[in-house]
């Protein structure tokens, strides 16, 4: 009999090693899943129980997960291709850009360039030409 006890315990001893070694090699895993799960339920408490907390925007993504929107500034230093300005025939305004003509006439900016290129006649009865800039 002692000879069954001793390969179960062999078995048994065998499969604690192996469980030990995939814990071993597998640590970081386990580490950041059991922190993610403990860091959520936290959160989760703390917006259920605060009525007063701002929930930031954001949008789920195609795999399901949260994505924070944030807000993005970008300073633009120099053009490398400077924009030319921009007239409304007809009238006395003047543009800095397409996008400035664009803003403030409501029209697309596509529209705005086709029209100055001549492309199409006119956009509601807009007409627009491109100037040569001034420098």
């Amino acid at each position: 009999m002692s000879s069954r006890v001793e390969k179960i315990k062999a078995k048994s001893d065998e499969k604690v090693s192996k469980v030990r070694t995939h814990f071993q090699e597998n640590k970081k895993v386990y580490i950041g899943t059991v922190c993610g799960i403990a860091i959520g339920a936290v959160g989760m408490l703390f917006v259920s129980v605060r009525k007063d907390v701002d929930v930031p925007l954001g949008r789920i993504n195609q795999i399901g997960f949260w994505n924070e929107v944030k807000p993005t500034t970008i300073n633009l230093i120099e053009r490398s291709t400077p924009s030319k300005p921009v007239h409304l025939k007809d009238t006395n305004l003047y543009f800095d850009s397409l996008n400035d003509a664009a803003r403030k006439t409501g029209h697309s900016v596509t529209a705005i360039s086709k029209c100055a290129q001549g492309l199409i006649p006119d956009i509601n009865g807009d007409v627009f030409e491109l100037l040569e800039s001034a420098e």
